[in-house]
């Protein structure tokens, strides 16, 4: 049973109606059939084998001396065939070494002479019909190498281009004489595509569009079948649509014509791969914490972000596309990047999850934080500490209410007390609440003046009830100009921890048919006369309320 790519694909494209396009009998499975090596001269001698689709670069020699075999059939990764190619010494004259390589165009070579043959060449011209846009290159493969050219590298050579190139008067035959060496036009020759300069060959009369290559040098040995993936390189500023490819693996420096006996490349499984993967993230400009292309879920330390448009990556892969969700119940957003393709790991599409501030969860109905506090970076001193208290009297889920009792900005003068109701509250898995809130239209009033206050509030409850709070104030004396010249901004934090002395659930509800009372924040009850501004309990058998007086 081969594990085979090629097997894959078939599967997921039924599957999943997945139309890229693959090279065929990517796994040399599917035939081996009769070898027809390409002259100028139209040889129809037919020698050794080559896998369907693809030619192995078999040499016919001269009148069919001098042939030489460069390549065969070996047992592959996990499968019974794969292509061995190998720098072969001529049949005729050893002294010479024919290169070993393998293409899905189609192999030729010249020179002149038998015991030291002059004018050599060859490549490869042609290739298949191709319309997509892979982004890579992968495949399994063995190397060894001979004594005469330990050094020498392999190579894996593919280019994918539009349109036609034509040179004229290149030689595409073995012969004794320049007399018999027949000249012909080619069409598509490897070195034209590459823009790469040719001594045999005379004028490129026509030329297409280079898309993509790649020049691929495999150096060492390895004995063991190791998987290998090559991306393309894309040209830049080059919008052609691809029209053909050709890929060539060669067993030794492809565009040498002295190449190392011996040495052998041995190859299976070819893929084109298509990815479906994202090369980079970020969340409002910021790049997520331990980004990795193969990591798929995050923790983000921040609030679930109200659009999409907070969330910023970059997709890997020439086809690739991407789209965002927002999972506002859940608290999650998604990227998912499909291409048109199969990716490295069989999948066409992948999906990243971010996962923000907020395990559903009801606050209690009350807690109180006493602490200490700094307005605009300068400590500010209370008399009796600052007090924070955090109200879900509802039982809301993921809601609660933020007071911040008797403010003042230098800890003398009483100006109020800042609430912001409908404050939006979120736990992580390590058991922290955060809170967040905006409440505009506050009214306060300072030295006999009414002001209006805009208040935001942003504060994480660790999960050892120590607070730290963050509120913006932005107090406008002149409500009426909302863009006021006068408008000043205060930034308050507020650091405090659990203060279980305090707080109106320590206020016990007993019979209905009781009086009034009423009881400052800090649970001391106090005389309705005696009142001053601010927020006060007040009690009545089992209703229990809250009343601000101004």
């Amino acid at each position: 049973m081969k594990k085979n790519y090629t097997l894959i694909v078939a599967a997921m494209s039924v599957a999943l109606g997945i139309s890229a396009q693959q090279l065929p009998n990517a796994g040399f499975e599917e035939g081996w059939v009769d070898c027809v090596p390409w002259t100028s001269g139209g040889n129809k001698t037919k020698y050794e084998l080559t896998p369907n689709n693809w030619t192995i670069a078999h040499v016919i020699g001269v009148m069919n001396m001098g042939k030489t075999k460069v390549g065969e059939n070996v047992a592959g990764y996990n499968s019974s065939s794969a292509i061995l190619v190998k720098n072969a010494p001529n049949s005729v004259v050893a002294s010479q070494t024919v290169p070993g390589y393998f293409t899905l165009g189609t192999p030729w070579n010249t020179a002149q002479g038998t015991s030291n043959p002059t004018n050599k060449d060859g490549g490869t011209f042609g290739g298949i019909d191709f319309t997509y846009k892979p982004d890579a290159v992968s495949f399994w493969y063995k190397r060894t190498h001979g004594t005469a050219n330990v050094e020498e590298k392999a190579q894996v050579i593919a280019y994918i281009w539009s349109g036609t190139y034509v040179q004229k008067d290149v030689p595409g035959n073995i012969a004794i004489s320049s007399s018999s060496i027949k000249k012909v036009e080619m069409t598509d020759r490897d070195r034209n595509i590459l823009d790469m300069a040719t001594e045999q060959g005379g004028e490129v009369t026509q030329k297409g569009t280079l898309v993509a290559k790649i020049n691929y040098d495999i150096t060492g040995d390895a004995a063991d079948w190791t998987e290998l993936t090559i991306p393309f390189e894309y040209m830049a500023g080059v919008n052609a649509s691809p029209e053909k490819i050709n890929v060539i693996f060669s067993a030794g420096d492809y565009f040498s014509t002295t190449p190392g006996v011996d040495n052998t490349l041995t190859v299976d499984s070819v893929q084109l791969v298509y990815y479906s993967r994202l090369s980079a993230l970020k969340f409002k400009d910021v790049a997520v914490d331990g980004f990795n292309e193969n990591k798929y879920e995050y923790n983000i330390d921040a609030w679930m972000p109200e659009s999409a448009d907070d969330i910023a990556y970059t997709v890997k892969g020439q086809s690739a596309t991407a789209s965002v969700a927002l999972d506002k119940a859940n608290r999650t957003a998604t990227v998912t990047v499909v291409n048109v393709g199969i990716d490295i790991d069989g999948k066409n599409t992948h999906t990243y999850t971010l996962k923000f501030y907020g395990e559903a969860g009801v606050l209690p109905a009350s807690t109180s934080y006493s602490g200490s506090i700094t307005i605009n970076g300068m400590t500010v001193e209370y008399p009796d500490g600052p007090f924070v208290h955090i109200y879900n009297g509802k039982g809301q889920e993921n809601a609660a209410e933020f007071h911040f009792y008797d403010f003042s900005l230098d800890g003398k003068t009483v100006i109020g007390s800042i609430i912001i109701d409908n404050v939006d509250v979120a736990k992580d898995n390590s058991g922290n609440t955060y809170l967040r809130g905006a409440k505009n239209g506050i009214k306060f009033r300072i030295n006999k003046n009414f002001v209006n206050v805009d208040a935001t509030v942003n504060a994480v409850v660790s999960a050892d009830k120590k607070m730290d709070a963050e509120l913006t104030l932005l107090i406008d004396p002149v409500p009426a100009a909302r863009a006021s010249a006068d408008a000043t901004e205060y930034s308050v934090k507020f650091s405090g921890e659990y203060d279980t002395t305090v707080g109106i659930d320590q206020i016990e509800q007993d019979s209905v048919d009781a009086p009034v009372e009423v009881y400052t924040v800090n649970g001391i009850k106090v005389n309705a006369a005696e009142m001053v501004p601010g927020l006060y309990i007040r009690r009545q058998g089992n209703n229990v309320s809250k009343i601000l007086v101004k």
